[in-house]
């Protein structure tokens, strides 16, 4: 069954979850453009789509807390939509590291967020086709995993090298910023696990 909320000119759910899936992809694509580029406008403009991807989670709460009946189940969309606000919060505090710790991302950085661009790329995929095209929704889920785990290594690889460096200073504001960075993947993996299972809740 379609879903639809009460006024036909609101988006619904899904759309919603959509506009934040882009937010997210949006903010992480400027955190790697700002690690390649090092613009402070750039920077700017990741804290300016984290500001407007709230503003996007705040209306669709407020739809949830006006409709009585959801496309599934409250809580889970509530926690998908969590999840993605999540990946955007962490494109905004990475910014904000790096910053701070007066960090030049290093080559190793700039792949990590490449990497996880393109995971955000996959995750609008799959939420953009969770009603009309639930196959395509799962594979794109799929693969999103499989990219945790490649971001995974390569932040692990990332960390082996900065050890070796002799600064600890260095090692410590750098560390933090890969653990901020591989904690978003772990949280995009999270995020198609529970699409996993809402799927499966909608058959």
């Amino acid at each position: 069954m379609r879903f639809k909320l009460k006024n036909k000119d609101t988006p619904t759910f899904f759309e919603f979850l959509e506009r934040q899936a882009r937010f997210a992809a949006t903010g992480m694509s400027l955190l790697h453009s700002y690690c390649e580029t090092h613009d402070e406008k750039t920077a700017d403009a990741v804290i300016r789509a984290e500001t407007e991807g709230d503003m996007v989670r705040r209306v669709l709460i407020d739809e949830l807390n006006k409709t009585f009946i959801t496309p599934f189940d409250r809580e889970d969309l509530f926690r998908f939509s969590s999840h993605l606000d999540e990946i955007l919060d962490y494109a905004k505090t990475s910014v904000d590291e790096i910053r701070l710790f007066n960090v030049r991302p290093d080559d190793e950085m700039i792949d990590v967020t490449a990497a996880l661009v393109e995971m955000c790329e996959h995750i609008i995929l799959a939420v953009a086709n969770i009603e009309h095209h639930p196959a395509i929704s799962k594979d794109e889920a799929i693969y999103v995993k499989s990219l945790e785990n490649k971001i995974g290594d390569m932040t692990t690889k990332a960390l082996a090298l900065l050890f070796e460096d002799d600064d600890h200073k260095k090692i410590f504001k750098y560390r933090e910023i890969y653990r901020h960075l591989n904690h978003t993947a772990d949280i995009g993996d999270q995020a198609m696990d529970l699409l996993l299972d809402i799927m499966v809740k909608m058959l």
